[in-house]
């Protein structure tokens, strides 16, 4: 039987964009600082930035310090969370439209959850503009897992969700005969789709095998698309019973 098509050919506009625009690696913040300390060298213009603004000799930039923190973790990807990172979220709420300026001019659109306060990266839906988003293709089991997790997050009252790899295990089960293979098998991908969503960000790691589950989940999956995933998973759950 032919799997439902999960990597797609392109972002469904204007919908957000999927989890294929999502860079891997780990969540922008980290714990770090949000800023460096002061507003950077003021002892005179020179050749670029304007004074004030310039942060070493030589700084072309025009940006205080935190909306070039702001805009260098969007960059970095896969998303910029309030949480733990609550001063480059507020900076980046401050300098929006000056941020947004700056990545439409490297084909890049900023969206922002407000909610969920996250904000993350997809080309513009402009037909001549080149990928610039590098995309991450999911398996069967990633886009299932995917869909489960965002159905807790929707149901939770405080938008917090822990799961751990048991946990998911037992969800994802009802596929287990559908590829075809040993328990063994079942658990080797189970456990590389447990590393791609970590590496991706999708999962933060927590003590043991929990995980929180990113509150970026609201966002990458458009309401059309979601609807559709979930009505071809439920027809091959069912099948796989």
């Amino acid at each position: 039987m032919t799997e439902p098509d999960v990597t797609g050919s392109g972002v469904t506009r204007p919908d957000p964009a999927d989890l294929r625009t999502a860079r891997p690696g780990r969540p922008a913040g980290g714990g770090a600082s949000s800023a460096p300390s002061g507003t950077g060298i003021t002892d005179g213009q020179g050749a670029g930035g304007e004074a004030g603004t310039r942060l070493w000799p030589g700084d072309h930039g025009t940006l205080p310090a935190p909306a070039r923190l702001a805009l260098a973790r969007l960059v970095r990807g896969p998303y910029l969370a309030a949480e733990p990172d609550a001063d480059t979220w507020r900076a980046l709420l401050a300098h929006e439209d000056v941020v947004r300026e700056r990545l439409a001019d490297q084909y890049l659109d900023l969206v922002v959850d407000a909610d969920a306060q996250v904000a993350f990266l997809r080309d513009v839906p402009a037909p001549d503009a080149p990928q610039v988003v590098r995309e991450v293709a999911l398996t069967f089991l990633d886009t299932a897992l995917l869909l489960h997790l965002r159905a807790l997050l929707l149901d939770s009252a405080d938008g917090r969700v822990a799961v751990s790899r048991d946990e998911a295990a037992d969800h994802l089960a009802m596929y287990r005969r559908r590829g075809g293979g040993s328990p063994m098998d079942f658990s080797r991908q189970l456990d590389a789709t447990w590393a791609r969503l970590i590496e991706s960000g999708m999962l933060e790691p927590l003590s043991g095998d929990r995980c929180t589950v990113s509150p970026v989940l609201r966002t990458v999956f458009g309401a059309d698309q979601v609807a559709a995933l979930s009505a071809e998973y439920a027809r091959l759950a069912k099948e796989s019973a």
